[in-house]
């Protein structure tokens, strides 16, 4: 009966994400129901109905995509106002494409975090996915653009405790003045890259 009720669901009306946390909440409740004899039943109905869930495509640009966006953001093309000033955008995606960070990351980044001298991006435990701290190398290629953010917050004033990546300081058209970038906003400059 489980089954048919599996089969007639997945696909059409839910993912099979959905449906494995629909199981295993269920069959936690039956497992406790079975051990405090609430239920009058030995085995739980929900053991192996689990399916395999697809994994989705990473979302990755290929390398003609990188060189199409490197060509656009270093040679002066007209740009969307939403993608200006085109060092900071450059900045974010050398950033993203040198260290391998994630977007989360990267926007919770303070000045701090970075030291020119030593050539590094500290990552704390607290903004780190695995709680662990890491270090990350700044690159050649990504050290003059992380320089000359640094430089551009300082002209605006900000202190080492201030957001590191924050558009809203740069931008002419964000509606955020004033406020910390939000991961929001760094996808939807991904989304229309392109």
């Amino acid at each position: 009966m489980l089954i048919e009720w599996r089969n007639q669901i997945v696909g059409d009306k839910i993912k099979a994400v959905t449906w494995n946390n629909y199981v295993r909440h269920l069959k936690a409740l039956y497992n406790f129901g079975i051990s405090q004899g609430l239920l009058n039943i030995n085995r739980n109905p929900f053991n192996q109905l689990f399916i395999r869930e697809s994994k989705r495509r990473k979302k990755t640009y290929s390398t003609e995509q990188l060189h199409k966006i490197d060509h656009i953001l270093n040679n002066n093309v007209v740009l969307p106002d939403f993608l200006k000033p085109s060092w900071f955008v450059l900045a974010i995606i050398m950033t993203l494409r040198c260290t391998g960070i994630r977007r989360g990351q990267l926007v919770k980044l303070k000045i701090s975090d970075v030291d020119l001298s030593n050539r590094t991006i500290y990552i704390s435990p607290e903004i780190n996915k695995n709680h662990d701290y890491h270090i990350v190398p700044i690159s050649d290629s990504l050290y003059i653009h992380i320089e000359r953010l640094i430089t551009e917050l300082k002209i605006r004033k900000q202190t080492d405790n201030c957001q590191l990546f924050n558009l809203n300081l740069f931008s002419r058209c964000s509606r955020r003045r004033g406020q910390p970038m939000s991961q929001n906003q760094l996808t939807h400059i991904f989304r229309h890259i392109f």
